[in-house]
């Protein structure tokens, strides 16, 4: 009703899956060097990607996570479904037409956003390896703390913190949602 709204996009809408479908592709350069196990190209091949906190290593994998990232937001992230969700609601972006213009539009906007958000997962990713080369720490501590430990610990924290907001939400405890973000507007 003439007020203005928008669409809550995600900057990371694929959570820590390229992770997972970058670490399970990461044993094929190891296994092609050992099919070229007699040249200098196959033992170079294995030396560099059999260390976890190699840069080679590390750099393909910061790679396929950025590839696997817009993947997977790609099939994920239905923008065609969203824009005709918008036209069937009367809703509209001003200066783009409702339906396909809109799908195109959301889908651009979608591509724009998810290279920085990919570049931080890959990063996060990567920090394990960076923190045991530059700063000497034992490679345990690094795995367990870092990267994708992080990730999901930050996510579940988040979630977490949302389900008890929507909870009481739904509960009217008004006493307990006086102060803070999520209170209630009379």
């Amino acid at each position: 009703m003439g007020s203005r709204q928008y669409i809550p996009l995600k900057l990371n809408a694929s959570g820590v899956m390229p992770i997972i479908f970058a670490q399970a592709i990461m044993f094929v350069p190891g296994m092609i060097g050992g099919a070229f196990d007699d040249t200098s190209f196959g033992q170079w091949m294995q030396v560099q990607f059999s260390d976890i906190f190699g840069w080679a290593y590390n750099l393909l994998f910061a790679f396929l996570i950025i590839i696997f990232t817009y993947f997977y937001t790609a099939i994920t992230v239905p923008t065609n479904k969203m824009a005709d969700d918008l036209k069937r609601s009367g809703g509209f972006i001003p200066g783009i037409r409702p339906g396909k213009e809109t799908g195109d539009y959301l889908d651009k906007i979608m591509s724009l956003i998810t290279l920085p958000g990919s570049i931080f997962l890959a990063l996060l990713a990567v920090l394990p390896a960076i923190v045991v080369k530059l700063l000497d720490v034992q490679a345990g501590w690094a795995l367990f703390y870092g990267g994708t430990s992080l990730l999901i610990m930050v996510g579940v924290a988040i979630d977490t913190v949302q389900q008890v907001n929507s909870y009481l939400l739904n509960r009217h405890y008004d006493g307990l949602m006086k102060t803070g973000k999520n209170r209630k507007v009379a």
